[in-house]
């Protein structure tokens, strides 16, 4: 391993609660691992053993369907920690995570946050915090999939990837956001179509430039007509 993931782990909130000597302590109950693009990194139902910390690369996070149907419910950046909530309870895990990119991965085991937990309120406390963030993000998707049209669906989707980003670039592709948003390819490349014929987003293969967040925005709130 390197110290330039302990150093990384040090900016991340999750972790800002520990002292130097504390986060040394975590970090040496670490590993590093890659991923590839495609890879299932956490299967549904399978047991919580561990939790990851992106250190490049994005992640999907879907709920499988009976169907085949999946539902995209999130995409995690460089940064974001994912398979906390089955590492804590025990439980199965809740949905499927798939990496999108190539990337690496720093793996926490759950043996060792366990003995961690009973050592440090706070960090308790933070890993509360965090799942409730993830349930807010999850309810406000489920209403977006409930009460919004496709175009708002898509126009709420890459307000949410840009989100602190001047020029954002996302990488995606238009089955995978039509997955994301409950919708077809089809219907979904008609929708993108008009938002670059307004100059508010650029497509290029695999990938969408957000152009204009503060246009997406004013769409979304009504103060421009959507198609």
């Amino acid at each position: 391993m390197t110290r330039n993931a302990r150093n990384y782990m040090a900016r991340i909130p999750l972790f800002a609660p520990f002292s130097p000597e504390e986060l040394d302590a975590l970090y040496a109950c670490t590993y590093e691992r890659n991923m590839t693009t495609g890879e299932m990194l956490i299967q549904r139902g399978d047991p919580g053993t561990s939790m990851m910390l992106i250190l490049a690369g994005e992640v999907r996070v879907v709920l499988p369907g009976i169907d085949g149907n999946d539902q995209d419910l999130n995409t995690l950046r460089e940064g974001a920690v994912f398979g906390e909530i089955a590492l804590f309870d025990g439980k199965p895990r809740s949905a499927d995570v798939v990496a999108a990119t190539n990337g690496r991965l720093l793996v926490l085991e759950r043996a060792s946050v366990v003995r961690l937990i009973e050592r440090d309120p706070q960090f308790a406390m933070r890993v509360i915090e965090i799942i409730c963030m993830r349930l807010r993000t999850t309810l406000a998707q489920l209403d977006s999939i409930l009460f919004q049209d496709v175009s708002q669906r898509v126009v709420t989707f890459l307000l949410q990837r840009s989100e602190g980003l001047e020029r954002a670039r996302i990488d995606t592709t238009q089955s995978a956001l039509g997955r994301a948003v409950g919708s077809t390819r089809e219907t979904v490349n008609r929708r993108l179509r008009d938002l670059e014929a307004r100059g508010l987003i650029e497509l290029t293969p695999g990938r969408i430039t957000v152009r204009d967040r503060n246009g997406l925005s004013a769409l979304l709130q009504g103060r421009s007509r959507m198609a």
